[in-house]
């Protein structure tokens, strides 16, 4: 306890260092987090255009008053 260091100073994440490729599920789950990255993307950009249009035909109409 006073002499030795603790085990995760010495060698953090020992498990991890493994090639990504190694390990089972890695490339499949870097898949699914591209694809909801681009998911997301792609809702971020429909709900501006949407809220832009609204925001278009509300000024829009505001002078026909």
């Amino acid at each position: 306890m006073y002499g030795k260091p603790a085990l995760g100073t010495v060698m953090p994440l020992a498990g991890l260092t493994a090639a990504p490729e190694v390990l089972p599920g890695i490339p499949f789950a870097r898949g699914l987090q591209e694809a909801a990255g681009a998911g997301f993307l792609l809702y971020c950009a429909i709900a501006a255009a949407l809220l832009s249009a609204k925001f278009w035909f509300v000024l829009r109409s505001f002078g026909d008053r």
